[in-house]
């Protein structure tokens, strides 16, 4: 997997966020170090006592899990289409904006 472009940062940071528990102790680990801590290839590698070659494998093969996850199961899609619905009633409703951010934060 070539550097990560901001896009795909974002997207494969919003795939952990929903899929983290279906990788294993160590892919969440590395996956947590580096797109909730944004921590470098290097750090990542120094602080586990691994390659930065590991580290990048290991990354590349967490985001294709991930991939293979949201494509089986659509969370991420649901997800966006509620908040999205969520969105459109609060402009309906103003009264109900209080109520229905707190819901799209549990979501």
């Amino acid at each position: 997997m070539p550097k990560i472009e901001l896009q795909d940062f974002v997207y494969y940071g919003q795939l952990f966020e929903i899929y983290k528990e279906l990788l294993n102790l160590d892919r969440q680990k590395i996956m947590e170090s580096y797109f909730e801590f944004n921590m470098t290839l290097v750090e990542i590698a120094d602080e586990r006592k691994i390659t930065r070659q590991a580290v990048l494998d290991s990354i590349d093969k967490s985001c294709e899990k991930l991939v293979e996850y949201e494509n089986k199961l659509g969370l991420l899609k649901k997800k966006e289409k509620l908040t999205k619905l969520l969105d459109e009633l609060a402009e309906k409703a103003p009264n109900l904006k209080d109520k229905l951010e707190n819901i799209k934060k549990e979501i």
